[in-house]
């Protein structure tokens, strides 16, 4: 049986890696946050092809993450800055790097951690958290469907509750 498509479901997380579209976008996004900005340094620091990371910026631009704007110190290229949209993205790539640097270590040690620019302290781990500020676990949690679930996602948040 064949998946349905991600723009075809009524499913927020689906729509959200839609949109963020592949492992090639993660990276380009991990790279915007760290300053990159055109497409030769993307390019060079990434590996991919001209087609592939033409093609996935420009889905990217599209989807209203990066926008594409004429370079300020050479007129004939384009920059990609994150968008409003894209950097919403933020805590979702920190919560990535916190869980690779636990669960699939370097021997070495600690490949990226991040601080505040401001003191130089270490970013606390990425958590889900109460109205009040205590971190939650998932069984501390119910996901509720909203008014604009459909079946699929009534059944889904419903699944948790069965005996």
């Amino acid at each position: 049986m064949a998946r349905e498509p991600l723009d075809r479901m009524n499913c927020s997380i689906a729509h959200a890696l839609d949109v963020v579209g592949s492992i090639d976008g993660f990276l380009i996004l991990r790279n915007a946050f760290n300053g990159m900005r055109t497409f030769d340094a993307f390019q060079d620091h990434l590996g991919l092809s001209s087609s592939v990371l033409s093609t996935r910026l420009k889905q990217m631009t599209e989807a209203g993450i990066l926008r594409k704007t004429p370079s300020p110190t050479d007129g004939r290229s384009y920059e990609y800055r994150l968008t409003e949209q894209g950097l919403g993205l933020y805590p979702v790539m920190v919560a990535l790097l916190h869980w690779g640097e636990r669960w699939t270590p370097d021997p070495g040690g600690e490949r990226m951690f991040l601080t505040e620019t401001a003191t130089g302290r270490p970013v606390a781990q990425m958590a889900v958290r109460s109205e009040d500020g205590r971190p939650l676990r998932p069984q501390e949690i119910t996901a509720v469907a909203g008014p604009g679930a459909d079946d699929k996602i009534r059944q889904l948040v419903g699944w948790r509750r069965r005996p």
